[in-house]
């Protein structure tokens, strides 16, 4: 293999790969937010004398309209220069000045890049719904002891076809019926392995659940999880890229345990860290059996409490379908998805805030570029899906009431709105030096999670 200094050609090519994943993610959500703010302010009347991807020097740039647009060398941000927007400017007053203009059109504009980052998740889901979206399919997996499922005679390897009238053709489906249901009883239409179509009743029992967060939640189950075993994904270096496992391998069992989904395998292998265990899978056909020892890793759950498990470096999937809509079904969807994680970020921020998650799971760009690296090695869709996400991250971190971001103006907007005059300048530079402040300390601390994660 032809060498680079010490790094092999591969690894230059992987590396330039992820960064031009991550660079051109976060240029994406730079751009749409702060085009939010240009196009509003234009369509109000507001003059936009600066378009900048990035701060710092400028790489290029080129006027039209009286805007100059201009790419910079630091790519962690941009602006747009709005006429008379600072204060003490000789324009202030005058017509297409910021300052000038009435208070609404101010908390429009301010208010437009948060909106136009959840547009934007939004418009990213509806292409891929549209086009479609890898969906895990209702097959049984593990069918736990006592669990109603077993006693309506639920298998491994059964496919839900339907519950009542309604078509089951994803596990999600499934989940939230079965989540929403509880002391009821549902009619499971169900295929077997064999071919044969059984009708099975089963009713839910309610039991108590954590969520994301570690919050407690009542909901129905039946004892059941997906079928998921099959290996999509090999992280590079790993111990199972080490032990020979390939993508495209079936996971048979890991030492005595069969392996029906990540339950199983969490017992037999993730909490057994250090471990040598004997993993057999299925490769066209034929059985591999082979040696693989858990890396060890401490990790911290949501409550910041620490414990050892075992790194395998693998992704597993079940039998995956195609999720998708037609052009009016594809922008619901779009909608309930962006709806859904716009919820879970939101209290993800406020229990940050109030102190329930961690202060160590702050990260920052280098964190954000290993994530993008991961995804852009997992396919296009996975990279447009995170893209989505870190724009409803942007948007939303952008409204916390702290001054410099959009948030903190909108903040002022509003009391000057309550008031009937705006709050004045020396109070709004003593807080805008106070949010400098906070963001610079932020940044700093997410940097300094990042480095830790890369040294431990």
């Amino acid at each position: 293999m032809f060498e680079l200094s010490i790094f092999s050609l591969d690894a230059v090519l992987s590396f330039g790969t992820k960064m031009l994943a991550f660079l051109g993610g976060l240029a994406a959500l730079i751009f749409i937010h702060e085009l939010g703010h240009f196009l509003v302010a234009r369509k109000v009347g507001v003059v936009v004398e600066k378009f900048s991807l990035g701060f710092g020097p400028k790489i290029v740039s080129f006027t039209r309209g009286g805007t100059e647009y201009l790419l910079a060398w630091i790519p962690l941000g941009g602006y747009v220069k709005m006429k008379g927007e600072e204060a003490g400017e000789e324009n202030a007053d005058e017509i297409g000045s910021f300052s000038a203009a009435p208070v609404l059109h101010r908390l429009a504009i301010a208010f437009a890049g948060p909106l136009f980052n959840i547009l934007f998740a939004i418009a990213i889901y509806y292409g891929v719904y549209l086009v479609g979206v890898p969906a895990l399919a209702p097959v049984v997996g593990t069918v736990k002891e006592e669990s109603p499922a077993l006693v309506a005679g639920l298998q491994t390897g059964d496919r839900i076809l339907a519950i009542g009238d309604k078509k089951i053709l994803f596990w999600e489906q499934l989940q939230k019926i079965v989540h929403d249901s509880p002391g009821r009883s549902l009619d499971f239409q169900v295929e077997r392995s064999s071919g044969n179509v059984a009708q099975v009743p089963i009713t839910p029992i309610s039991e108590q659940i954590s969520d994301l967060f570690g919050d407690k939640e009542n909901v129905g189950l039946i004892g059941i999880t997906p079928l998921v075993r099959n290996i999509f994904y090999i992280k590079e270096g790993s111990p199972a890229d080490q032990a020979g496992i390939k993508e495209g391998d079936v996971l048979v069992s890991v030492d005595d345990t069969i392996i029906f989904g990540w339950g199983d395998l969490k017992t037999a292998a993730i909490d057994k860290p250090g471990q040598e265990l004997t993993f057999r899978v299925l490769r066209s056909g034929t059985e591999i059996v082979t040696k693989l020892t858990p890396e060890a890793k401490v990790v911290k759950d949501i409550e910041g409490k620490s414990s050892e498990v075992g790194l395998l470096g693998i992704g597993m999937a079940g039998e995956m379908t195609t999720e998708k809509y037609g052009i009016f079904g594809a922008l619901k969807r779009a909608i309930e998805e962006t709806r859904r994680l716009t919820y879970m970020i939101a209290v993800s921020i406020k229990k940050m805030v109030m102190g329930s998650i961690p202060a160590d799971s702050i990260g920052g760009p280098i964190l954000i570029f290993q994530i993008y690296g991961e995804q852009a090695e997992q396919g296009f869709n996975e990279l447009i899906r995170l893209t989505a996400l870190l724009s409803i991250n942007l948007g939303l971190l952008n409204l916390l009431p702290i001054p410099v971001l959009d948030g903190g103006h909108i903040f002022f907007f509003l009391i000057e709105i309550l008031k009937g005059k705006p709050v004045s300048e020396r109070n709004r530079e003593r807080a805008q030096q106070v949010g400098i402040f906070m963001l610079l300390s932020l940044m700093v601390f997410a940097f300094y999670n990042d480095i830790m994660r890369l040294i431990t």
